[in-house]
C-alpha cells in the first residue's frame, strides 16, 4: 500500500530516468559528441548472493568499495565506512566494544537484545568486535541494504556486511603503507605473498595501530578515548588441481584501548523540591515542551510497577524535569574515575589484575575454506571457523567521576564495573552451487552454529557494614549456550536475456540457554529461585522461522536493471536476567521484517555515468521494547522494580537511496549517495513513555532510535599528470550529512544535524601513493548519540552523550609491489 499511494512519482521517475539514459548512450550522435579522453567507471565484481556477480547486474541496494576507494577516502574502521554509506550507521559510541549498527532504521532498542546487521569477513560470520577490524588487507568491502537472512542466516534481518580481504596469489606481491596524524595516531601495515612451492603460497599481514585519544581526564590528565591495535595473520592457498582450493587463514588481535569518550549531562539545582540554578542542565521543568510533547511525569503504581497518572512523582523528581534536546558539551575536558581502576586485586583469589580501565581484548581465528568444482560446473564449498575472544572491560558507569550511588545510611553500591568475558563460537557451512551460465541454477546448503559465554564481574569497590570503602570480589556472571542449524537454498531461473527470476530461502532453529552458574543463596522464594538454595538465572528456549525472498529482475537494454524483491527476514529473542523474574517474562521471543524493494541501476555515457535508485518499506512485528516488571529479589527479598525486554510493538521503516557517479573527464571524478529513512513505531508501549508523558505508555508516532531521516555523502577527486612521467597529482574532497538522531524511543534526547568535511592531495604512482590530509576539517563537534541515564548522586533523570573525532591532519604512504 505505501509503494502504491507514497512512492509512485518517485517510482514513475526512476523507469523514465533509465530509458531515456539508455537512449543517450546507444544513440550514435551521442557517441559522436564523447571526449576521446573520457574512460568507463570501473567495474566491480561482487559476491552478496554468495556468488560472482558484477555490482551493477545484482538486484540489491549494495554499497561496494575497492580496496583503492577505500584508501582514497582514509576509511580505516567501520564507523568510517558507515559515514560514506548512508542508510548505515555504524558509530563506536561505546569506543570499540558495543556495537549497535542501524540500517534502513532497522536497529536494536536494546543493547542487550541480538543485533539486526552482522559482518561477515571472506564469508565467515563475526560475532564480535567487528569495530577492531582493520580495513587495511580489504580487497572489497560491501555492504548489503535489506534482509539477507534467506542467505546469510543469523543478525542479518536488516542487512549484512561483507568484508573480502586479498588471498594469496601465484606471485610475489604485498604492501606497505604507514600514518602518522596528529592526537598520537601512528599505524604500521605491511602484508607480502609468498608462493611456497607450485601448488602452496602464502600471505603474512601484521598491523600496529594506536590512537592517542583527544579528550583528556581531568582526574589524571591521562587521554580519554585512546586505542591500540596489534594484530597479525597468514593465509594460505593451497591449489593442487585446477578444480580443487583450499585456504586457511589464521588471525590474532589484541587490543587495549582507554575509556571511551562520553560526558554526563548536568542536573538542575534544588532545595525543598524547588530549583535554585539551572546549572547548565538540557533539563526541560515538568510541563514543558520538549520536541513538541508535553513533559508530564507521573510516579509508579505501588502493585503494578508501572506508571500511573494517579500516583504524583515526588517533589523533587517534578522539580528536576526530563532531560531534553541534544548536548551543549563543548571543550576537551572529561571527569572519570580512573584512579580506583588503576589497581585492582580481586580480595576472594588474591589475584592481582593491575590497570584494569577500559578494553584488554584478545582474539584468535580460523577459517578454513575448501573449493571443489565438479565437472559440470557445480562447485562445492566447506566453510569452517572458530573464534576464541577474551575480552575485558572496566568503566567508570558514573561517566563524572562519582564513587558510590546514594546510600541512604546503608553499604552503597559503586559505579565502577570491571567484566571478564570468554566468547568461542564455531561455525560450519556446507553448499553446493550449480553452474551459473545456465538457464536453470541452484545453490543448496546448511550453516551449523554453536557460541558458548561465560564471565565474572565485580563493582571493584563496595562499602561493608560500618561503610568503610573496600574491594570487592569478582563474581561469575550467567552463562549461555547458542545453537543453531539452518538449510538453505536459492533458484534461479533465466527466462530471456532480459528476464530472470530468483526464490531464495532458509529455515533456521535456534536454541538459546542461560544460566547454571549460582549468583548467591535465596532467601525468599522469587522467580525460578527457591529460599535456601543456591540461585541461578535459567533459561532455555527454542527459536524457529523461515525467511524467503522472491526477486525479479528485467533489463531494459545492456545498462540498465530494473528489479523489485519481497522477503521476510528475523532475528532470535534473547533472555531478561534480573534474579526473581517471573518464569514467563524470563525469554522474549524474536523480531521479524517484512519488506518490499523496488529498485534500478544503470549506467550511461558510455558507462561513464551511473545512478542507481532504490525504493524500500519494511514492516516489524515483535518489537523488542523495554517494559518495567515488579519482582522481589531473592538474595535479599525486598521488592523492587526492573526494566524488561519484551515483544509489544510494530514499526515500519520506508524509504529511498540513491546513489550517483559520473567520470565527468578523464581527470575528475564525482560521486554522491542519498537515503532518506522514515522509520516510526507503530504500535507498542514503554514503560518510560507512561513515566514521562503522563502514564500514556504507547510508542505509536515516535521515531526509531539512531536513523537519520537524512543521510548523504558526497566527493570529489580531481587527478592530474605532473612533469614527471607515471607521477599524478591528485586532489579529493569528501562530505557528509547526517540529520537529527534520537538517542530513545521517547525522542526526547538527540544528536543535532551534522556535516564532516575531510580532505586530502599528493602524489601516486602506480606502486605508490603519499598523501596529506585532514579529517573533520571544519571541527564539528556534534554529538553522535546519547542515551537516558540517571544522576549518579541523586538518582534523577539526566542523558549522557557521545563524542565526535576532533578535526585531525596526517600524511599517509603506501607502496604496493
Amino acid at each position: 500500500m505505501f509503494l502504491k499511494k507514497r512512492l509512485s512519482p518517485i517510482a514513475l521517475a526512476i523507469l523514465t530516468l533509465p530509458a531515456g539514459a539508455q537512449s543517450v548512450s546507444d544513440s550514435p550522435a551521442a557517441s559522436d559528441r564523447t571526449t576521446p579522453d573520457l574512460v568507463e567507471l570501473s567495474q566491480v565484481i561482487v559476491t552478496a548472493r554468495k556468488v560472482g556477480e558484477r555490482l551493477q547486474d545484482v538486484p540489491l541496494s549494495i554499497r561496494a568499495l575497492t580496496d583503492k576507494e577505500l584508501e582514497a577516502r582514509g576509511i580505516n574502521s567501520l564507523s568510517d565506512l558507515s559515514l560514506f554509506t548512508p542508510g548505515l550507521s555504524y558509530s563506536a559510541d561505546y569506543g570499540r566494544v558495543l556495537e549497535r549498527p542501524v540500517i534502513r532504521g532497522i536497529s536494536a532498542l536494546r543493547p542487550e537484545a541480538p543485533q539486526p546487521v552482522s559482518v561477515f569477513v571472506d564469508g565467515v560470520f563475526v560475532r564480535d568486535a567487528a569495530l577492531s577490524l582493520l580495513m587495511d588487507d580489504a580487497r572489497r568491502i560491501e555492504v548489503i541494504k535489506g534482509p539477507q537472512s534467506a542467505l546469510y542466516g543469523r543478525s542479518t534481518y536488516a542487512g549484512a556486511i561483507n568484508y573480502v580481504t586479498e588471498e594469496p596469489g601465484e606471485h610475489v606481491d604485498g604492501k606497505i603503507s604507514a600514518t602518522v596524524a596528529e592526537d598520537g595516531e601512528r599505524s604500521l601495515f605491511g602484508a607480502v605473498t609468498l608462493p611456497l612451492s607450485d601448488t602452496l603460497s602464502a600471505r603474512f599481514r601484521a598491523k600496529t595501530f594506536q590512537f592517542g585519544g583527544q579528550y583528556t581526564n581531568a582526574q589524571t590528565g591521562a587521554k580519554i578515548g585512546n586505542e591500540r591495535t596489534r594484530s597479525a595473520g597468514i593465509d594460505l592457498m593451497y591449489r593442487p588441481a585446477p578444480n580443487f582450493d583450499a585456504r586457511l587463514a589464521l588471525d590474532f588481535a589484541k587490543d587495549r584501548d582507554g575509556m571511551f569518550a562520553a560526558v554526563a549531562r548536568t542536573i538542575p539545582i534544588q532545595a525543598g523540591g524547588v530549583v535554585t540554578n539551572q546549572n547548565g542542565s538540557t533539563n526541560v521543568p515538568n510541563g514543558g515542551i520538549c520536541n513538541g510533547r508535553v513533559i508530564n511525569i507521573v510516579g509508579n503504581n505501588p502493585v503494578t510497577g508501572l506508571p500511573d497518572p494517579k500516583v504524583p512523582a515526588t517533589a523533587a523528581t517534578l522539580a528536576n524535569g526530563w532531560p531534553c534536546g541534544p548536548a551543549t558539551f563543548s571543550g576537551t575536558t572529561l571527569m572519570r574515575n580512573q584512579v580506583d581502576l588503576a589497581n585492582y586485586t580481586d580480595p576472594a583469589t588474591g589475584i592481582h589484575y593491575g590497570d584494569v580501565g577500559g578494553l584488554d581484548r584478545k582474539m584468535k581465528r580460523g577459517a578454513l575454506t575448501l573449493n571443489y568444482r565438479f565437472g559440470g560446473g557445480q562447485t562445492l564449498t566447506s566453510q569452517t571457523a572458530y573464534t576464541d575472544q577474551d575480552t575485558n572491560l572496566g568503566a567508570d558507569q558514573s561517566f563524572n567521576a562519582t564513587r558510590f550511588a546514594p546510600g541512604f545510611g546503608f553499604p552503597a553500591t559503586s559505579w565502577l564495573t570491571y567484566d571478564r568475558d570468554k566468547l568461542r563460537y564455531f561455525s560450519q557451512e556446507l553448499r553446493l552451487a550449480s553452474a551459473q551460465d545456465q538457464a536453470f541454477s541452484w545453490l543448496v546448503g546448511a550453516f551449523y552454529y554453536r557460541e558458548e559465554g561465560e564471565g565474572m564481574t565485580t563493582s571493584v569497590l563496595a562499602q561493608d557494614s560500618r561503610l568503610n570503602t573496600i574491594a570487592d570480589r569478582l563474581r561469575p556472571k550467567p552463562s549461555s549456550e547458542i545453537e543453531s542449524i539452518a538449510p538453505f537454498a536459492r533458484i534461479q531461473y533465466v527466462f530471456n536475456d532480459r528476464f530472470k527470476m530468483s526464490l531464495e530461502g532458509r529455515y533456521n532453529r535456534e536454541r538459546v540457554t542461560v544460566g547454571g552458574t549460582p549468583i548467591g543463596t535465596a532467601v525468599v522464594n522469587a522467580g525460578t529461585c527457591t529460599a535456601g538454595q543456591p540461585c541461578s538465572v535459567d533459561g532455555s528456549h527454542t527459536f524457529k522461522d523461515f525467511t524467503p525472498r522472491l526477486t525479479l529482475d528485467y533489463k531494459l537494454g545492456r545498462d540498465v536493471l530494473l528489479y523489485a524483491q519481497a522477503a521476510t527476514g528475523s532475528k532470535s529473542g534473547g533472555f531478561n536476567m534480573t534474579p526473581g523474574l517471573a518464569p514467563e517474562v524470563v525469554a522474549y521471543d524474536g523480531e521479524d521484517v517484512k519488506s518490499v524493494e523496488i529498485g534500478v541501476k544503470s549506467e550511461f555515457l558510455q558507462r561513464r555515468m551511473r545512478v542507481n535508485v532504490a525504493l524500500f518499506n519494511n514492516d516489524i512485528e515483535g518489537l523488542q521494547l523495554s517494559n518495567l516488571a515488579l519482582l522481589t529479589n531473592p538474595l535479599t527479598g525486598t521488592p523492587t522494580t526492573t526494566t524488561i525486554v519484551n515483544n509489544v510493538g510494530k514499526a515500519r521503516s520506508r524509504g529511498a537511496e540513491v546513489d550517483v557517479m559520473l567520470r565527468a573527464a578523464r581527470w575528475l571524478t564525482l560521486s554522491g549517495n542519498y537515503a532518506y529513512t522514515d522509520a516510526k513505531a507503530i504500535t507498542g508501549t514503554e514503560s518510560t513513555n507512561g513515566t514521562v508523558y503522563g502514564g500514556n505508555q504507547s510508542v505509536a508516532g515516535f521515531y526509531l532510535p539512531r536513523s537519520p531521516k537524512h543521510s548523504a555523502a558526497a566527493s570529489a577527486e580531481v587527478v592530474l599528470p605532473t612533469p614527471r612521467d607515471g607521477v599524478n597529482f591528485f586532489a579529493r574532497t569528501d562530505v557528509v550529512y547526517q540529520s537529527r538522531r534520537y538517542a530513545e524511543i521517547q525522542n526526547t534526547i538527540w544528536g543535532d544535524d551534522f556535516t564532516r568535511v575531510n580532505a586530502s592531495l599528493g602524489l601516486q604512482a602506480r606502486d605508490w601513493r603519499l598523501t596529506a590530509f585532514v579529517k573533520n576539517a571544519t571541527n564539528d563537534d556534534t554529538s553522535l548519540n546519547g542515551f537516558r541515564y540517571l544522576d549518579p548522586a541523586t538518582f534523577r533523570r539526566m542523558a549522557v552523550d557521545f563524542l565526535p573525532r576532533l578535526r585531525q591532519y596526517g600524511i599517509s604512504a603506501s607502496y604496493s609491489f
